[in-house]
């Protein structure tokens, strides 16, 4: 299986990240492609560090699990730093799972105590329903604001934010329920989604990306963009297809970037 996920050949879509799960499950052998690891919490997650450090192939980063507070963090921040042989480990990125009511209202703290280190949030959804008696609904009202909080704090502080993880991936029904996930999220600000299966990764890719219309309008305003800027108005027209026009302005502007750059990830633009 894990071969199949390597070269790309299971599912429609290519992962941005492969992540080898040895959170209560056995560490593979063999690691050829561009992944993270996912480690245990606690001693157990530094029992799993060291065996990482003390390969000569390093990971492109970890998922750190249970993180409730910013010293879970730091731990393993202090930890790569004091016993990295190469320096692929000691630069070693971690995303930050938060899967607690205590990681949340921490999540500002954990996402400013160690700049080098951290790259993002995620947010763990099942974790975070446990542990917070939260009766999972298909509708997600129920973890509206602790996923929007997750997306404020990261994004405040320049880091990736991932959201929950579809557990269903066959059939119909599942694919329906994943679409939505997906468009939700993107629509909430996360800046990706966790697969569970290779077959979801495709859906997730396509949800994710900006549409062909969003990209036609983001193109529009660009390309009215010089001429307002050299008749030195702040604000100006993009005229639709239909005659309306709409006021734009720097926001919209930035927007209308952040729209172009989603596409070039994309392979769109």
């Amino acid at each position: 299986m894990l071969d199949k996920v390597f070269a790309g050949t299971l599912g429609r879509g290519q992962p941005d990240v492969v992540t080898l799960d040895l959170e209560d499950s056995d560490a593979p052998a063999d690691l050829r492609s561009r992944k993270f690891v996912r480690i245990n919490s606690g001693q157990l997650g530094l029992d799993d560090l060291e065996a990482i450090l003390a390969s000569t192939v390093a990971p492109d980063g970890l998922l750190l699990p249970k993180v409730h507070t910013a010293a879970d963090l730091l731990t393993v921040d202090r930890f790569l730093s004091s016993h990295a042989r190469l320096p692929a480990h000691a630069d070693l990125r971690v995303i930050a799972s938060i899967e607690s009511p205590l990681g949340l209202l921490n999540a500002r703290e954990i996402a400013t105590c160690a700049p080098a280190r951290i790259g993002g949030l995620l947010f763990a959804a099942e974790d975070y329903c446990a542990s917070s008696r939260l009766v999972r609904t298909p509708s997600r009202r129920e973890m509206l604001l602790a996923r929007q909080t997750v997306v404020a704090v990261a994004h405040a502080y320049g880091l990736q934010a991932v959201d929950l993880v579809c557990v269903k991936y066959k059939g119909e029904e599942a694919e329906r329920g994943l679409r939505d996930e997906a468009r939700e999220g993107r629509e909430m600000g996360f800046t990706g989604k966790q697969a569970i299966h290779p077959a979801q990764v495709a859906i997730i890719q396509e949800e994710f990306a900006p549409s062909e219309k969003e990209i036609e309008r983001a193109q529009a305003i660009l390309s009215q963009y010089a001429a307002a800027q050299s008749s030195g108005a702040g604000a100006y027209g993009l005229e639709g297809k239909d005659g309306s026009v709409e006021m734009i302005d720097a926001p919209m502007l930035l927007q209308a970037e952040s729209i172009l750059e989603q596409a070039k990830a994309a392979g769109l633009a």
